[in-house]
């Protein structure tokens, strides 16, 4: 009877003990998750406030302040851009509004990095169809332009104006084109021309598109920026290889055509497991149609294409919409390049 006595004595002890035990842990474990969502609520404040103030993409993606602020001072010792551009029709653009619809006027404070600019309104603008390489060296000379060429002056922001599209994108950014509204200078057409980036299509973006192929080819002759450089160059389909990555413009012949599973491939040589391809899926291929050009009619046509190299049986570029192609020649680009 004592042993019994005892043994349920140890065993109220023992529970006490774990139900003391457990009280810590419930404890602690308030703790820590206080201290977590405390945490979460002032990193949340914090992202809000930076989103709001536009500097988000500076924190990330900014080359320190210092390279930007020497470029700037070299671009306002370099002889006067507008001067070499201005006459162009290219360049200056009094509206955008046959292609796109007029959203506001906004004032240019800063650039965000090469691509984004703040406006004094706390937006940021991301400046469509471009494709600006991720070097911190062009980051520094393109923020430094932008800011040399727009800083204070009051911009007209044009976006798409078709039901559905797009003006923001996902993190809230204004995609738009923009032109200034004192001399209508064209801010992606003096970036093309001056060699700062490359065209870049979109397929829900397919807007302005002759301009730009005209304001890069301009910058391309001339060997302006990174035209003179290895920043930029055209690709020839014959000589690419397989390990070449990335956004790039590819031009050569078309050497034969196929369709595989209601896709065309476009082969630019004899060797269709390893050479240059172009993958054109059935809803592009049907689009292409609706515009007369036949696409499967492409055999030993010169073709020049932009789009992001990919690796399946060689290198390969599958568009997903028709502005990607461009026909050197010119023949069959009538009409696609005006589709909305």
């Amino acid at each position: 009877m004592l042993k019994q006595n005892n043994r349920a004595k140890e065993t109220r002890e023992d529970i006490e003990v774990l139900n003391n035990m457990r009280g810590i842990l419930t404890f602690l474990t308030y703790i820590i998750f206080g201290l977590i969502a405390a945490n979460c609520i002032n990193v949340g404040y914090y992202n809000k406030y930076v989103f709001a103030q536009g500097l988000q993409h500076a924190v990330i993606n900014a080359p320190p302040k210092d390279d930007v602020q020497k470029a700037e001072e070299d671009a306002a010792n370099a002889p006067n851009t507008y001067d070499k551009y201005a006459p162009a029709s290219t360049l200056k653009r009094e509206t955008l509004e046959h292609d796109l619809k007029h959203l506001k006027t906004v004032t240019y404070k800063q650039a965000i990095d090469a691509q984004r600019f703040l406006t004094t309104d706390g937006d940021i603008v991301y400046l469509e169809g471009l494709y600006v390489p991720d070097t911190q060296d062009n980051d520094v000379n393109t923020m430094a332009f932008l800011n040399e060429h727009f800083k204070d002056k009051e911009i007209d922001l044009y976006v798409c104006k078709e039901r559905g599209c797009k003006q923001n994108d996902r993190l809230g950014d204004i995609r738009a084109h923009g032109v200034t509204q004192k001399d209508h200078i064209w801010i992606q057409g003096l970036l093309l021309r001056s060699g700062f980036a490359q065209m870049r299509t979109r397929k829900d973006w397919p807007y302005l598109i002759d301009a730009m192929y005209e304001a890069e080819k301009i910058g391309q002759s001339d060997k302006s920026g990174l035209w003179s450089t290895d920043g930029f160059s055209i690709l020839d389909a014959k000589t690419i290889t397989d390990t070449h990555r990335g956004y790039s413009i590819v031009e050569g012949r078309v050497y034969s055509v196929a369709m595989v599973d209601n896709k065309v491939y476009l082969n630019f040589a004899d060797n269709w497991r390893k050479d240059f391809t172009i993958v054109v899926p059935s809803d592009v291929r049907r689009d292409y149609s609706k515009y007369g050009v036949d696409i499967m009619g492409s055999g030993g046509k010169k073709l020049r294409v932009r789009g992001w190299v990919d690796y399946y049986n060689g290198p390969t570029i599958e568009i997903d919409h028709m502005q990607q192609i461009e026909w050197v020649n010119g023949e069959d680009n009538k009409d696609i390049e005006n589709n909305k």
